[in-house]
């Protein structure tokens, strides 16, 4: 070293200085050849090249500097420069060295800019309360400007609530290491308040003793907290008010399941003490309660919800006392959550439906109580019904065989009367008949076919007569395009026109009735078609043409004496119609004539019908017909003899289905006629024996509506049926038409 320009003098001193000193050559790459102690330790220790190169230093950053900030491993150190002044001296000399930055840490200035710039006002105090820094922040807390200068906390004790309160800041930091906490309202001379939370640390400097108060902002904090705890205290108290009980219930990944949260209300739900609430967390201990026809539900919906992971309920009964033998109804329900680690959590509530139950047991009774009376009234409209037609049956048939004896003129006029009276007796009770059945919702809508325009003319063919006999003119007009077969309620269809031409010849007099009915729409398999029934009869006020659809409604009590009816054709034409997809319509004028019109759609037949003729073209033989009549009402049976005698047909008479079963044995019969309400053996029954033994058609005749035993007649295969009282025409045309569908067959 001393050839260098170390002497040993030196050496000793330099070496064991705690600031560092190293020599370089002043030649590339400037080769180290002395370092001190103190730089070995701090930095020759890992250097492996040691050359100013191997440091990172560039002669030209420092060449005219006398100081040098060196950088090596994350660390900074501080040098002082000599560099070579002649050429007697050829290296650099580097001296006082020293670390101003350990890894990873700020500088002592950079610490001092943080705390000046930090976003949390930061206040550095001495012990007594002397301030000895405050930075941005803490002014703008404080609501003072930065060139403000503040020397004691004292002068900030305005703006606090308790007068040196700060003292309390201070003194827990003073006397131990330990972060301490507090916190404080802070009032601006505007009244506004913020909420602080102070942080109170001590420091150490040179042995000097300081505290750092940092003060934060927590006003949002503070009114979040506030609200959180509104929320959760409207939370409990809507658990703990609201009928019946809440609860949580956790399944484990073993299959465990305990109750985690229960309210208050799940006492009186389960029937529990309110002290036994907190350790009923098994499950087991409510399932004990629950009925025991009720627990396989419960369990098997339960299962059924976690395996889906989809809302359970149940309705089951629970006991609400172990002691005792009786139960409440209760309604659970609850929304499964599968969480992450393999649990399920139900949340879920039970309530008391005791009172709910009873009322529906009353109700139920109530219900069965209106069935019953619903079908006594039924079972009586059917029994007037039978018990009127058979009287009406002996009338119809009476008056008949009259007509056909040749009567005389002012004979023939009564027997019009008397038949036209009997046609308005028989569309009374059908429409008693018909509202019923509406009301009772078992009125159905049959889809069978049949050929539009023939249709049609055969319901103005019908009432041509009733057309002539009130002096009035009945026209029909039916568009291009009908002459189609459709798919309908042909019955019903026949029973709103019937209603509505009926009403119109009814209620004109010497005038003008016309019948309308158009194509609207027609695509491959639909057809929707306009009807119109239109009179320039009495007409109907404004006010009066809702009401006149009501059920017993007419325009004024008088008129029922005048014009006759039930007051239901047209509130029953009106829900036919409803039932069929439409919906009447109606524009009058008084004294002007009204006009009623409404629109269907109809399917339209795969198979097209050939237009049906008016006249059916039946065997001539008429006379070899040979009849078996059952029937148990002697009037019924004389006057159906009768009409069979006019006809030119035998027959013979039988009581009952035990006598009809036995001569359908002995003899063999062209067509049977069978009643279907008789003793010993009725209808159904005989017919059923009959089709085993016998190939003979068999026409059921028979009082009650079609439709009430409807399902029977097409269970015992009859093949056709006539209603009491009997139409003779209709009869003798079904008798006719089923021997030659039975001839057709063999």
């Amino acid at each position: 070293m001393q050839e260098r320009g170390i002497n040993s003098t030196f050496k000793k001193l330099i070496f064991e200085s705690s600031e560092m000193v190293f020599l370089a050559d002043d030649s590339f790459p400037y080769p180290i050849f002395y370092s001190n102690k103190a730089f070995e330790d701090q930095i020759g220790i890992s250097l492996v090249d040691r050359s100013l190169v191997g440091l990172g230093l560039d002669i030209s950053s420092f060449i005219f500097k006398q100081e040098l900030k060196l950088k090596y491993e994350g660390n900074e150190f501080d040098f002082h420069i000599e560099l070579p002044q002649d050429s007697s001296t050829n290296h650099f000399l580097f001296y006082k060295g020293k670390k101003v930055r350990t890894k990873g840490l700020p500088t002592k200035k950079e610490f001092e800019q943080f705390i000046v710039e930090s976003p949390n006002a930061q206040v550095i105090v001495k012990p007594d309360g002397g301030i000895f820094h405050i930075n941005t922040e803490a002014f703008n807390l404080f609501g003072y400007k930065q060139d403000s200068v503040l020397n004691h906390l004292s002068e900030l004790e305005g703006l606090f609530n308790e007068p040196q309160q700060w003292k309390n800041w201070i003194s827990p930091a003073v006397t131990g290491p330990e972060t301490q906490q507090f916190s404080a309202i802070l009032t601006y001379s505007s009244g506004n308040q913020l909420s602080l939370e102070i942080a109170s640390k001590q420091l150490s400097v040179d042995g000097l003793r300081y505290v750092l108060l940092s003060f934060q902002n927590i006003s949002e904090k503070v009114t979040l907290e506030k609200d959180l705890e509104d929320s959760s205290n409207f939370l409990m108290n809507l658990a703990e008010q609201v009928p019946g009980g809440l609860y949580q219930l956790v399944m484990d990944d073993e299959g465990k399941m305990s109750f985690s949260f229960l309210s208050k209300g799940i006492a009186q739900v389960l029937g529990l003490k309110p002290e036994d609430i907190e350790n009923f967390t098994d499950i087991s201990m409510a399932i004990s309660r629950v009925h025991p026809m009720d627990l396989p539900q419960v369990i098997m919906s339960s299962i059924a919800s976690a395996k889906k992971v989809e809302p359970w309920q149940c309705q089951f009964r629970v006991k609400s006392d172990p002691d005792s033998d009786e139960y409440r109804w209760i309604l659970g329900a609850a929304r499964p959550e599968a969480l992450a680690n393999g649990d399920m959590v139900w949340y879920g509530y039970l309530t008391d439906i005791s009172q709910q139950k009873i009322f529906e047991a009353k109700l139920n009774e109530s219900k069965k109580a209106a069935e019953k009376a619903n079908q006594i009234k039924s079972d009586f409209l059917s029994m007037i019904s039978h018990e009127l037609r058979t009287p009406l049956n002996a009338i119809s048939g009476s008056t008949y065989s009259l007509m056909h004896d040749h009567p005389q003129l002012h004979q023939k006029s009564e027997l019009d009367t008397i038949n036209f009276a009997v046609d308005n007796l028989i569309i009374m009770i059908n429409d008693l008949l018909d509202f019923q059945k509406i009301e009772a919702g078992k009125l159905t809508i049959e889809k069978a076919p049949f050929h539009l325009s023939s249709f049609v003319s055969q319901i103005i063919k019908g009432l041509s007569f009733h057309a002539r006999d009130s002096k009035n003119r009945l026209e029909v007009s039916i568009s291009e395009g009908l002459d189609i077969t459709i798919c309908g309620d042909k019955t019903r269809l026949s029973q709103i026109l019937n209603n509505l031409i009926t009403n119109a010849l009814k209620f004109t007099n010497e005038g003008d009735v016309k019948v309308i009915v158009n194509l609207v729409e027609s695509t491959n398999d639909k057809a929707k078609v306009y009807f119109e029934v239109s009179d320039n009869g009495i007409g109907i006020a404004p006010e009066h043409q809702e009401k006149i659809f009501g059920d017993f409604d007419q325009v004024r009590p008088t008129f029922n004496t005048k014009y006759g009816g039930t007051g239901l054709g047209l509130s029953i034409t009106r829900k036919l119609l409803n039932l069929m997809g439409g919906e009447i319509s109606l524009q009058s004028v008084i004294n002007e004539g009204s006009k009623f019109f409404f629109t269907l759609e109809f399917e339209i037949a795969e198979e097209q019908e050939v237009k049906p003729s008016l006249r059916t073209n039946y065997s001539n033989d008429s006379a070899s017909l040979h009849l078996l009549m059952a029937e148990d009402n002697d009037v019924n049976a004389l006057v159906l003899g009768k009409i069979i005698n006019k006809w030119g047909f035998t027959y013979e008479r039988v009581k009952n289905g035990i006598e009809a079963v036995d001569a359908a044995k002995r003899s063999t019969f062209d067509c049977i006629l069978m009643d279907i309400q008789m003793p010993e053996m009725d209808g159904f029954d005989a017919t059923k024996a009959i089709k085993q033994i016998s190939e003979s058609p068999v026409i059921a005749l028979t009082a009650a509506a079609k439709l009430e035993i409807k399902d029977r007649i097409e269970e015992c295969d009859f093949d056709g049926y006539v209603a009491k009282p009997i139409d003779a025409s209709e009869l003798q045309k079904i008798i006719r038409e089923v021997i030659l569908h039975r001839n057709q067959s063999a």
